[in-house]
């Protein structure tokens, strides 16, 4: 049995880069409306060219640079984990997440 879980273990860090942008994704997916919602509370005030000119960089570059960021970190956090808590905390990931963007108002 050992066996079977090493070489699924193997399976899954050998696509960990995926597997950490499709976390960091639907994460961002389901809260990057609250996110925005937000922002756009924080440059009420502004002119329409500066809350337009700030909520294009906070989607290009910002969540552009946090999700290249964490991916990165989710990446070698994973990475350094033995091979049962890898499969284990992959898979909870995923059904929380799931149950997160079933909950959510905007799924």
């Amino acid at each position: 049995m050992e066996n079977y879980i090493h070489d699924f273990a193997d399976f899954l860090r050998s696509h960990l880069a995926s597997i950490s942008v499709g976390i960091i994704s639907t994460i961002l997916v389901i809260y990057g409306g609250a996110l925005n919602q937000h922002a756009r509370k924080l440059t009420k005030k502004f002119p329409f060219i500066g809350r337009f000119a700030f909520f294009v960089v906070l989607c290009s570059a910002g969540y552009g640079l946090l999700s290249s960021q964490l991916v990165r970190y989710l990446r070698h956090f994973l990475m350094d984990l033995q091979d049962l808590h890898l499969i284990l905390a992959i898979t909870l990931s995923f059904i929380i997440l799931g149950f997160l963007a079933k909950s959510s108002k905007n799924a």
